[in-house]
């Protein structure tokens, strides 16, 4: 079947789902989701959704809207990003009280799974703001010989900000731990001794960033710094630090110009890899023009790469062209054209498959050009939408292979040649007020693979997510999510033939009840029809998920 009929056929297979719904727990071999927002003349990229129930700090305070971590693997594919400005939308929950910032809350499900989430902020004060945040959420048991797939995560950290009249500062220091047992084991022998291997990741984090107050002012300013310092149960170790800074000057009323730069410092040590710093140093000036309607962002993007690991060190120059221009007042079109080198790091491949055999290397992405166009607007004041398409080609692409030393853990396969993506997307958004919202996305993808590389293992052909909640009186919160993602290949390394992964059909289900202004309850259910997809070959998710808890607000 040829690429266009294989999206056509998709495209009609996965509409339907719009009517459907999901939520946000710690993730296991699972789909992690994404909320849709309309947000005119920005380009963000697509991150996971935040959405919960939790009564949050009074909106003087700035408090921080928290991700609940759901029961599903983190699938974060590298795939194009697009330059549109439908972006993930956030769909806080709006609190029933204003009143009580703070908040305590515990929970407990099936699968022998204790949850308890804890944040504590000053109150109202316009010159500063701290606070810290706790979170644990442990499964006992999984979707395969109980125990034997257990995990669990463990988060803290303290932030705080500075207001002042000229600046604001900001930073987070903080600490995570995630734990796995790698289960992908199939069917055992009973007579032969059997103990699954265990898998923890440690993450150490800070930031700190400090940027202009006055948002009117000619000049615009930011700066900030990152580091993290990762370490593993199989003597891997990696160490990055970041600076980032960029600043945005109005040469008139129609004419600015930006400079972006950022560079990235980073190690890898395993048994196997002594990987000295690699860097990467990025500068991307750009000059923007408006009139009547027409906007056009022409500069360039220089990237030093000296990638020790990878043993390359190279300049490379990509051009970064942007041109839009309202049809009408709630319609706009745009397209551009766009290159980087996108970094890998052993934090960002664990993230997205956990189950990763000891000495994997994490060599950067080269991506040497991407085409991109689409159009958004509003059909009502309620109403938005967006659609459009990309087409890049990378370098050094990377997939997910079952290990031929051990069918319970992946590596990686880089293709120096180049991998072409395709991607065609659409996407809604309806807002009223805080009574109810609701934000539906649907991409479709294709890939061009190298000789090298038989299938795009691992990578969806489609991905639908789907969100919505609804106030019922200011007593009753509702929410539900639905997500379905499949075409997804992987390699059997028995037989050497590609094998087909089921579709994931994934629906959640919330509710919270308010019984005071400081106490409520919840509900949750997740993958409600219980399906036990993979979305890593022999790596089931876990079947129906529900769970029960309060929370206490102060």
């Amino acid at each position: 079947m040829s690429v266009f009929s294989r999206i056509t056929l998709l495209f009609f297979v996965v509409a339907p789902s719009i009517l459907y719904a999901q939520e946000d727990w710690e993730n296991d071999g699972e789909i992690e989701d994404v909320e849709v927002e309309i947000v005119k003349d920005r380009q963000i990229n697509l991150p996971k959704a935040n959405r919960n129930f939790d009564k949050i700090p009074p909106l003087t305070v700035q408090p921080r809207t928290e991700k609940l971590e759901y029961f599903y693997q983190s699938m974060n594919f590298k795939l194009p990003d697009l330059n549109i400005r439908v972006r993930p939308l956030k769909m806080k929950s709006q609190p029933i009280s204003k009143i009580y910032g703070n908040y305590v809350k515990a929970g407990f499900g099936n699968y022998v799974t204790p949850y308890v989430e804890g944040y504590l902020a000053s109150k109202r004060n316009k010159e500063y703001m701290y606070g810290t945040h706790l979170k644990y959420l442990s499964f006992q048991n999984g979707p395969v010989d109980d125990e034997n797939s257990g995990s669990g995560m463990f988060d803290i950290d303290v932030f705080g900000k500075l207001f002042n009249k000229n600046f604001t500062a900001s930073g987070t220091v903080g600490f995570k731990s995630r734990n796995y047992n790698f289960y992908g084991y199939g069917e055992l022998d009973p007579n032969v001794p059997f103990s699954v291997e265990e898998q923890k990741f440690s993450n150490f984090f800070l930031n700190g960033s400090i940027e202009n107050t006055d948002k009117s002012a000619e000049l615009q300013y930011y700066a900030g710094l990152k580091f993290d310092y990762l370490t593993d149960d199989f003597n891997a170790k990696e160490s990055e630090v970041q600076l980032d800074f960029s600043v945005s000057y109005n040469l008139g009323d129609r004419t600015s110009i930006d400079i972006v730069s950022d560079l990235d410092l980073i190690t890898q040590e395993d048994d196997s890899i002594q990987a000295d710093t690699r860097n990467i140093f990025r500068v991307s000036p750009a000059l923007n023009f408006e009139y009547e309607g027409f906007r056009i962002s022409a500069g360039f993007n220089a990237v030093y790469e000296n990638d020790t690991l990878g043993d390359s060190e190279e300049l490379h120059f990509y051009p970064a062209i942007k041109a839009s221009y309202d049809l009408t007042e709630n319609f706009q079109v745009y397209a551009g054209i766009r290159g980087d080198i996108e970094k890998n790091t052993l934090r960002s491949l664990t993230t997205e498959n956990p189950f990763l055999a000891a000495n994997t290397p994490a060599y950067n992405q080269d991506k040497t050009f991407e085409f991109y166009g689409g159009i958004d607007g509003k059909l009502s004041s309620k109403v938005s939408f967006g659609a459009g398409v990309s087409a890049a080609n990378y370098k050094n692409m990377y997939f997910f292979l079952t290990s031929p030393e051990d069918q319970t853990r992946f590596v990686t396969q880089y293709s120096e040649d180049n991998t072409g993506i395709f991607n065609l997307f659409g996407e809604l958004s309806f807002n009223r007020e805080d009574e109810f919202r609701m934000g539906l996305r649907t991409d479709i993808f294709a890939y061009d693979t190298p000789d090298d590389v038989a299938e795009a293992w691992h990578k969806p052909n489609y991905k639908i997510t789907f969100n919505s909640t609804y106030n019922l009186y200011d007593k009753l919160l509702f929410g539900g999510e639905v997500y379905a993602l499949g075409g997804i290949q992987a390699l059997e390394n028995e037989t050497g033939n590609a094998i087909d992964l089921d579709a994931a059909f994934d629906v959640n289900l919330k509710a919270e009840y308010l019984i005071s202004k400081q106490i409520s309850t919840f509900i949750r259910l997740n993958n409600l029809f219980g399906q036990q997809y993979e979305l890593l070959l022999n790596y089931p998710s876990r079947e129906l998920q529900f769970m029960i808890g309060a929370t206490y607000s102060f």
